[in-house]
């Protein structure tokens, strides 16, 4: 648990809070004038999930190399991703992890329950309203509610018109822009949509950024309907700014958690009007083209930069530490030797007095802490996978302090020198594996990587 949840937190949770906000704000800015494009905050979605995609080529397993002593078994015992390796020990990690995942699935719950609720009342509002007419064309229908709410679309594969109690006192003209502002909502699927963000919002509510894309993107379907609505029914756009104000002036308060497409949105503000009626009077005509082709170039840029902090975050150099404190070398790297069949030695034994500790030349996590996994002649062994791709082996231990899959910091306690395995006596044999292939731990040590 601790080596699945918690690094996934680390590695994409986080990065995704701060790409997501990255990636909001400069949407936002690029929109602060002509947000009516209501695909700019799909994109801005989408693009927010870059954090879980991995980049980098060196991201692909590592397994533990097939030499000398190592069963061929093992080509794919263990598999570790280099990018989910850590940089902080967590103690009681496996508690902390269900702990959390405990706390996002309770707020989660909560939060769908009141997406229900709301859901519900709506539909209460929608049965106790007075239906006036049928619009088979558009699979819609026209309701009066006894509310003084701002107009909205209900339901999903037939959608069905809400208008408002005061809609009867409205002039003709004012009436007729109404409901074909909502037809215009029901054309473009704008219902639907809004009730899938509202979902995506609530089920992904540990990121506060889905919430405000989701309120931008209601911004967006407004301006956009308004356009819409003006050219495709060919109507006088001060007329329909007179309209909106109007509905704005007799609708009460609308709650902006409700998920329907609506004339008046809750989750407009002042400002927000303000430019909505500058945007229905004004004349002026926006490229998307040219929007969309910023858009993308900036969220281009953007993902260039967060793979090279990624990359640059994923490479930092290792200082190596020694395995033993006070040892001397009694076999040196590719030695030969009697014992091994004249083949040259692939590791560097350490000798040192009975029972010292074994320690972690670097910090990793463990891939193999057994007598087993091995060869026989390793006798009980330990295998760290490093950054990098880099690997530690120590073997012939006469105890083991780690488990697979912990992780471990750098001069970590991880066994207890011994004679376990094929040896002639005590002593530990090491071994710093990269790309399958063993080299000498003295450059390494010599050398920070």
């Amino acid at each position: 648990m601790d080596s699945s949840v918690i690094q996934f937190i680390v590695n994409s949770v986080f990065p995704w809070l701060l790409f997501s906000s990255v990636v909001y704000v400069c949407s936002s800015y690029l929109t602060k004038r002509n947000n009516i494009s209501p695909n700019i905050w799909w994109f801005t979605l989408f693009a927010s999930f870059l954090p879980f995609i991995p980049f980098s080529v060196d991201f692909g397993t590592i397994t533990i190399p097939h030499l000398e002593y190592i069963n061929s078994s093992l080509e794919n015992a263990q598999v570790v991703k280099q990018a989910s390796i850590t940089h902080a020990s967590l103690n009681n990690a496996d508690l902390i992890a269900i702990a959390l995942i405990f706390m996002y699935l309770c707020f989660t719950c909560i939060k769908l329950a009141r997406l229900m609720a709301v859901w519900q009342k709506l539909t209460s509002i929608s049965h106790a309203s007075e239906l006036i007419n049928a619009l088979p064309s558009y699979k819609a229908k026209v309701a009066i509610s006894s509310h003084n709410h701002s107009p909205f679309v209900f339901g999903v594969t037939t959608p069905q018109i809400i208008l408002p109690h005061y809609f009867n006192s409205l002039e003709k003209e004012q009436q007729s822009i109404l409901l074909k502002h909502e037809l215009t909502h029901i054309a473009n699927n704008d219902h639907i949509a809004i009730l899938l963000w509202r979902i995506l919002s609530t089920l992904m509510w540990i990121n506060p950024f889905i919430k405000k894309m989701e309120w931008q993107f209601i911004r967006a379907i407004e301006h956009r309907c308004d356009k819409h609505t003006i050219c495709r029914f060919n109507l006088n756009k001060y007329d329909y700014a007179k309209t909106l104000l109007q509905s704005l002036k007799r609708s009460t308060q609308f709650d902006s958690s409700k998920p329907v497409a609506q004339f008046n949105s809750g989750a407009l503000c002042a400002d927000d009007y303000k430019t909505r009626l500058t945007n229905i009077v004004g004349s002026a005509n926006t490229s998307h083209l040219k929007l969309t082709i910023t858009f993308c170039s900036a969220i281009l840029v953007i993902t260039g930069l967060y793979m090279f902090i990624k990359e640059s975050a994923g490479t930092d150099k290792l200082t190596w530490q020694p395995p033993l404190k006070g040892h001397t070398v009694s076999s040196p790297f590719r030695s030969v030797d009697k014992i091994r069949n004249y083949k040259p030695h692939q590791g560097v034994d350490y000798i040192t007095k009975n029972d010292s500790s074994v320690l972690s030349v670097a910090e990793g996590i463990v891939v193999v802490a057994d007598n087993k996994t091995l060869d026989p002649n390793y006798g009980n062994t330990v295998v760290i996978q490093h950054k990098g791709g880099y690997q530690s082996l120590y073997s012939h231990l006469k105890s083991i302090k780690v488990k697979a899959g912990t992780w471990v910091s750098s001069q970590q306690d991880i066994g207890v020198i011994g004679k376990t395995g094929k040896t002639t006596g005590v002593h530990l044999h090491f071994e710093i594996i990269r790309d399958n292939q063993r080299i000498d731990p003295s450059v390494v040590f010599n050398t920070n990587i």
